[in-house]
């Protein structure tokens, strides 16, 4: 059960973003990496100014410090940063052609540099392809909880000026 508004906030915040996300892959076809990135980085970084800002004016302190706003928008977006690294588990498990197109795009610049063995572009892609989900998953979640910090810091930090 969600017990706080900013962690519902942050719940309906990253189940948006998924949302947004499977349109813009699977029905506008968009690529997963592509410029669409920046709406759903849109709706996660409104989604913390939310909280904040339904933090302020929920009045049971005057004027809350940066450290009451920096905790309400933690729970926001830890939130909606493990909603997306779920799915991205998912997705990337779902769609496997998106890690052989990183291999063959892998192999061909290796291929280009000119200066590798066939055995070693294939220990590589091997290596590569090992790491892959690991990777994502890694970026995802410190990409997430970056922006995330540094919104709540930024917007608690001019939420808590009288």
């Amino acid at each position: 059960m969600i017990k706080s508004r900013s962690t519902s906030i942050g719940f309906y915040t990253g189940t948006l973003m998924i949302a947004l996300t499977l349109l813009f892959v699977y029905v506008l076809k968009y690529d997963i990496t592509g410029n669409n990135q920046f709406v759903t980085y849109g709706i996660y970084v409104a989604g913390i100014v939310l909280s904040l800002y339904s933090y302020k004016h929920k009045g049971h302190q005057h004027n809350p410090g940066l450290k009451n706003y920096f905790s309400e928008g933690f729970k926001c977006f830890v939130v909606a940063t493990l909603l997306l690294v779920l799915f991205t588990i998912v997705f990337y498990k779902l769609n496997p052609q998106i890690l052989e197109r990183a291999l063959v795009s892998n192999e061909a610049l290796v291929v280009a540099q000119g200066d590798h063995t066939g055995a070693e572009i294939a220990e590589n892609n091997e290596k590569l392809r090992n790491i892959f989900m690991p990777m994502m998953i890694g970026i995802t979640t410190i990409k997430y909880l970056i922006i995330g910090a540094l919104v709540t810091l930024i917007a608690g930090g001019l939420l808590s000026k009288k």
